[in-house]
């Protein structure tokens, strides 16, 4: 089986499309998915948008972020957290990571929170929650909104209580490799109907007759076409998830506990690959915590092997090509022309030239077991070469 193969659609998808163009693509697919979405989560609203990143824009809008404020972000993670700080006019702070999750460290938040803290952002990385109840609190106590990022970590759990469903605000994305996807997309969730509110009118370029659960500002035709109506409340963009992605969303969502499922599978075939391997460390899952693996990551513990050598041996044995960790946010070009410098965050800057990020978007069980063996032959190569040491 091609591992290029586009396998998590399907006739569903389609069926669902051509009902969307049947029902003149007038929002009941964005309403289907969005009650679908929220009972899923176990949330009371959602809204859906054209991408995450517009997702998390929308979100620090609702929660009344905007010029002269600051947001806590993680440094390790796709920059869109912090570039969607920006795009409301607030300055970006970011708290470094804890060094065995690889997730921001609540402490590091606790050092960063200013007079000038509005929200803070703690992504689910690589489908693993943050330690959410310290942060919760901390922001409780000082009156800060907390937005997940959820976009790695459909269905994950914190403590027994899904993600999304523990912030004041939560994003996720429909992006290609995401867990669920429409080509593109995102979702907005919270349980405050005034959050929900604001979210759906910005997102629909300020309609003053949208509500926290209306999918569509087409109310009777005679109102709307009448010359004195009024359309616009506030400033909004258009970032409505267009009613295709919607109905191919809704598909996705029928085979989620499936998709999440196969991640998590194909996760443990990893981790069996690298027992006994005092060198690559995964990222730790803490008690009570479930990532929902939209990667397998591990660090290089080691001064002996080197992160291109790793990865050339890997695909040399027929292993699929993974990403490095994204750049440390701040030292990205785009914000070291802001002034940003190295220093903010020393763990993630020691960590982040480590990570491997293994794929889990495998649709074939067996192909993946052949991975996960590659993954060993790979160690043992090393072991062998290096005369590394084996974990006890």
């Amino acid at each position: 089986m091609s591992t290029r193969k586009f396998w998590r659609v399907g006739d569903q998808e389609i069926k669902y499309i051509k009902e969307a163009f049947d029902e003149g693509l007038k929002g009941i697919a964005n309403k289907k998915l969005e009650t679908g979405f929220s009972k899923k989560v176990g949330v009371e609203f959602s809204i859906g948008v054209n991408s995450g990143t517009s997702a998390l824009h929308t979100a620090l809008f609702a929660c009344g972020v905007g010029i002269g404020d600051e947001v806590v972000v993680p440094p390790i993670t796709f920059a869109a957290p912090a570039f969607a700080v920006l795009c409301v006019g607030a300055t970006p702070v970011f708290a470094d990571v804890d060094p065995e999750t690889f997730n921001i460290d609540p402490q590091d938040i606790k050092r960063k929170i200013t007079s000038k803290t509005k929200a803070i952002i703690p992504v689910a990385l690589y489908g693993l929650p943050a330690d959410l109840d310290p942060i919760m609190e901390m922001a409780k106590e000082k009156g800060i909104k907390v937005i997940e990022d959820n976009a790695e970590a459909f269905m994950a759990q914190y403590k027994s209580r899904t993600v999304g469903s523990i912030g004041d605000m939560a994003i996720f994305s429909f992006e290609r490799s995401k867990h669920l996807t429409a080509g593109n997309g995102g979702m907005i969730v919270t349980n405050n109907e005034i959050l929900a509110e604001r979210a759906r009118k910005f997102s629909i370029l300020g309609y003053s007759t949208l509500t926290a659960k209306q999918t569509s500002f087409k109310i009777d035709i005679d109102v709307i076409q009448h010359p004195e109506f009024k359309r616009h409340v506030m400033v909004g963009f258009n970032y409505r998830l267009p009613e295709v992605c919607a109905a191919m969303a809704r598909a996705q969502m029928e085979k989620a506990d499936m998709f999440v499922d196969m991640r998590i599978r194909i996760a443990k075939f990893y981790e069996e690959a690298v027992k006994g391997c005092a060198w690559l460390t995964p990222q730790k899952i803490s008690e009570g915590l479930v990532s929902s693996y939209w990667t397998y990551v591990l660090k290089l513990d080691t001064a002996k092997v080197n992160w291109e050598d790793f990865r050339k041996v890997f695909l040399g044995l027929g292993g699929e090509k993974y990403y490095a960790a994204w750049s440390v946010n701040y030292l990205e070009p785009v914000f070291t022309e802001m002034g940003f410098k190295e220093g903010l965050c020393p763990v993630a800057e020691n960590i982040q030239p480590k990570l491997i990020q293994l794929k889990t978007n495998f649709g074939d069980l067996e192909y993946a077991k052949s991975q996960a063996v590659i993954l060993k032959q790979t160690i043992e190569k090393f072991q062998a070469s290096n005369n590394l040491s084996k974990r006890v």
